[in-house]
């Protein structure tokens, strides 16, 4: 009966421990998708900029101002940052109509794709650009931009700022690819004269892009993400040390939301580890009662012959045998867990907005063999103390150890 018990306890446990690896992996997922979408903690601008500050700070106001992009490693250096991403916006006309075209950079992005609502597979290639939910553009449509072509391979979902919700996104490379050669006369774009519906934007913001390009190696604006431990204050100061910047903040609420949930998650974590040590102290205690109800018959073996090592081997495995056999039992209890919050709990976070991602089955694999294992172990290293003493007791004094 108590080895019965320790069995269904081990269950929970693995179950429970199981259950809370595959649903932590999908709720991070899904909750940093979520706290992707809040956009930047502080966006670094020239001086000169005029900024209508939204409640997500995702982007800053189409502006001739720029700064040079060598910035990023400067920025990058300063402790609290976790991720400097560049912007470059151009105001364009696009078949008469006057939008934005926004260059970022995909590698260290992370106010732009998180919005994607619909995307062609495959990386964002050099002609391809992405559509804001106003945008006009549908998917795989072309768009005439300085006598070239522009395919439409993305659609980003609503986000209710207004210059982000009418924009066009590409690569820094594809902006690039629109201006004409430095060699160009006035006059031609890239790709020949200027025509209807092509862009329009030079480096102060009143003459023509397409006849007089972009000069490399400038950005608009540097969206700045901090990590959890960040001090806001600290990273103002050190970021407004740098010439020609002025700093702006975006919604102090979200971003200490961001650090708060960081935080609670890290917590969390602890606390199932601290749980697996109780557990492990708990197997320690009943493992010991048991081999004190064994001291005659080891006494015994020892007596016949049996040699301490092999005392303890015996114990070690059927404790973990025990316990195995419970996280067996386990995995097929975390995964009924599993099951019923996906039917439940995970329908009411969709609600939310909190999407729910399913770790992928390489990891659920991995998952399972690790509580398995860890099923094992915690067995093995619960009985490990008792049998330790145990085989360094003469057989004798086991012997005539009176009756338990």
């Amino acid at each position: 009966m108590r080895t019965l018990f320790l069995g269904l306890a081990v269950m929970l446990a693995a179950g429970a421990a199981f259950a809370g690896f595959v649903l932590g992996l999908a709720l991070k997922a899904g909750v940093a998708a979520s706290l992707s979408r809040m956009g930047a903690d502080l966006a670094a601008v020239p001086r000169e900029t005029l900024v209508n500050i939204t409640a997500s700070l995702l982007t800053v106001q189409p502006t001739g101002a720029t700064m040079d992009a060598a910035l990023a490693r400067s920025l990058a250096a300063i402790p609290g940052i976790e991720a400097a991403a560049p912007q470059r916006i151009v105001t364009t006309e696009i078949e008469g109509r006057p939008v934005n075209l926004i260059a970022f950079d995909p590698a260290v992005d992370f106010s732009v794709l998180p919005w994607l609502g619909s995307r062609i597979p495959g990386p964002l290639t050099l002609g391809s650009v992405i559509a804001g939910s106003r945008a006009a553009g549908r998917m795989g449509d072309a768009l005439a931009v300085c006598g070239k072509t522009l395919k439409v391979d993305g659609k980003l979902e609503p986000t209710g700022v207004g210059p982000f919700d009418n924009s066009y996104f590409l690569s820094f490379e594809s902006l690039a690819a629109l201006a004409p050669p430095a060699s160009a006369p006035p006059g031609a774009s890239a790709a020949g004269p200027a025509e209807p519906g092509d862009a329009r934007q030079s480096e102060d913001g009143k003459g023509d892009f397409c006849r007089e390009g972009l000069l490399p190696g400038r950005v608009s604006a540097f969206l700045l993400r901090l990590i959890p431990s960040a001090k806001l204050d600290e990273v103002k100061f050190a970021v407004a040390q740098l010439p020609g910047i002025k700093i702006v903040e975006g919604n102090a609420s979200l971003t200490a939301s961001r650090q708060a949930l960081n935080a609670l998650l890290t917590g969390m974590a602890a606390f199932a580890g601290a749980g697996l040590l109780a557990l492990m102290l708990v197997l320690s205690l009943l493992f010991s009662a048991i081999v004190q109800e064994r001291y005659r018959e080891i006494g015994l073996l020892m007596a016949m012959g049996a040699r301490p090592g092999q005392i303890m081997r015996v114990l070690l495995a059927e404790a973990a045998m025990i316990t195995g056999l419970g996280g067996a039992a386990g995995l097929a209890f975390g995964t009924a867990l599993l099951l019923l919050f996906a039917r439940s709990l995970g329908y009411y976070f969709a609600l939310l907005g909190v999407p729910f991602f399913w770790p992928p089955f390489a990891v659920l694999l991995a998952g399972a063999a690790a509580a398995l294992l860890g099923s094992a172990l915690l067995g093995a290293g619960g009985a490990f103390l008792p049998a330790w003493r145990v085989r360094r007791m003469e057989p004798y004094a086991l012997i005539q150890t009176p009756g338990r």
